[in-house]
């Protein structure tokens, strides 16, 4: 016998019921309106099912987020929940119009009042569903744009210094290939648990770059120049800041070029060098990029898997799409001609406090110098990037997300490859920026001497042999050893 058949009674024992009001109901939920209708099998059958997908979801994401962070990263996946969300709506439509029509009018509602309703049911059927389509497409298009395709295996470069050579997957880079190959070993294991990005490793290296261009200048040059290293065991991590002013910075001993096996001039131009003579440091990912990420690797002694560079006029974008960052100002910083993103100059003056900022003033904040030096300037950088860090929860993520996506899109690039993002969210879940730690390497303790022009020498060795205590100890024997505290102490939080 069919559900039709079974729920309808006579027609004498039936209550009449508003069509109108019974579609709205499973325009909510699935099989209310039925219900509502009389129809009490099919809508406890609907009520049900709707309730079973409800919490079935519900209970998925609340037992594990991270796999479901993960899930956001697979186009596959994406793709799959365009058409789940097509489906999803047709039956959502067809049991609003089910519903409608159990209740089984014995005359047409006025057309006044079916226009409104069809009006606000279409609104609730079509609106969520479209909406999910647009998150949906807009985070295919930010993956597929931003993040590097398909990783392979291939040796980390390794530097003069005692580490030992690493292996992690990453983008197909010609520059970062060793020029002898890796030691194979086979082996009959089974398992049915996928490799991770950092399987053979004991951190993962990524290369933070700020970059000035698109703020009145020509070219790129990367006035921020942090290394970011964590620890895929305990999320343990510490943060290198590099000052832009460095010169001589070592290089591996392939790129011989200058008689000092480095680059002569400031590290902050050794990106624009690269971009205008792509035949030194050859690769598949920007040859600015290449080179960082080779010399940095080189001075302290540690393989750089992956870079990621922001260009700071789009990191305002980001920061306004999060709705403002949380900054305390533990000192002032005055500053009597800012330059501003679109021109000109402001004046600009943070006193100790806590604070807000939208994008323009927390970039004024982390750029301007005037009043201090650039080491003070670091140090504000990495308190920005721990603030924004501490910002970016799921749900101001969810608010800002068009807005994101789109400032992302157009400020970030970086050789993350798009297979790995997975493993490197599961690796952000492990950071307790509460543990988390910043080695600034500044003088007159990191430097070796100056140049002929007065700009300093990092002392590589001292670098080197920090790096290593910092990478290889627990993060608080570490901090004792190296005398520096939290970076949330630092960051006056």
């Amino acid at each position: 016998m069919s559900l039709e058949g079974t729920d309808r009674s006579k027609a004498g024992e039936r209550v009449a019921r508003s069509p109108l009001l019974a579609a709205l109901l499973s325009a909510i939920v699935p099989g209310a309106g039925q219900l509502y209708a009389g129809q009490r099998r099919r809508g406890i059958i609907l009520l049900a099912l709707s309730a079973a997908l409800i919490v079935a979801a519900l209970v998925w994401v609340a037992a594990d987020p991270i796999a479901v962070a993960k899930l956001a990263f697979e186009p596959s996946v994406l793709k799959g929940l365009l058409v789940a969300d097509v489906a999803l709506l047709a039956f959502r439509i067809w049991a609003t119009w089910d519903a409608y029509r159990s209740a089984a009018p014995p005359s047409r509602p006025p057309a006044a009042a079916m226009a409104a309703a069809g009006i606000v049911a279409a609104a609730m059927l079509i609106v969520p569903h479209a909406l999910f389509a647009s998150y949906d497409l807009t985070q295919l298009d930010l993956i597929t744009s931003v993040f590097a395709g398909p990783a392979t295996t291939t040796e980390v470069p390794t530097t003069t210094s005692t580490v030992p050579p690493q292996t992690i997957a990453t983008t197909s880079d010609p520059a970062a290939a060793p020029t002898t190959p890796a030691p194979t070993t086979s082996s009959t294991t089974t398992t049915t648990v996928p490799p991770t990005i950092w399987d053979g490793i004991e951190r993962v290296n990524i290369l933070l770059l700020g970059s000035d261009a698109g703020l009145g200048r020509e070219g790129v040059r990367t006035d921020t120049i942090i290394l970011a290293s964590v620890d895929p065991a305990n999320g343990d991590t510490v943060l290198f800041s590099i000052p832009r002013n460095f010169v001589q910075v070592p290089l591996p001993d392939s790129i011989d070029i200058w008689s000092c096996d480095c680059f002569p001039s400031m590290i902050n131009g050794l990106y624009g060098f690269a971009e205008r003579n792509p035949d030194v440091f050859p690769g598949s990912i920007p040859p600015g990029a290449t080179a960082l990420k080779l010399a940095i690797g080189e001075m302290l002694g540690l393989p750089v898997h992956y870079y990621s560079l922001v260009a700071l006029d789009g990191f305002v974008d980001i920061v306004n799409a999060l709705g403002g960052v949380t900054i305390t100002v533990t000192e002032r910083i005055y500053d009597s001609a800012y330059p501003k993103e679109g021109g000109g100059t402001e004046v600009i003056d943070f006193q100790p406090g806590v604070y807000n900022f939208d994008g323009h003033d927390a970039l004024a904040y982390a750029r301007s110098r005037q009043s201090t030096d650039d080491y003070n300037r670091m140090g504000r950088q990495r308190c920005v990037v721990e603030a924004l860090a501490a910002e970016a929860d799921p749900v101001t993520l969810l608010r800002g997300f068009p807005a994101i996506a789109e400032a992302i899109k157009r400020s970030v690039e970086t050789d993350i490859p798009l297979d790995a993002v997975p493993d490197l969210i599961e690796l952000a879940a492990l950071v307790d920026t509460e543990r988390a730690f910043s080695v600034a390497l500044l003088p007159p303790l990191y430097i070796s001497g100056r140049s002929a022009e007065g700009f300093n020498i990092p002392n590589v060795d001292l670098m080197r042999e920090h790096a290593q205590i910092a990478t290889t100890l627990p993060a608080e024997e570490a901090m004792a050893l190296l005398g520096i505290d939290p970076l949330a102490d630092d960051c006056g939080r």
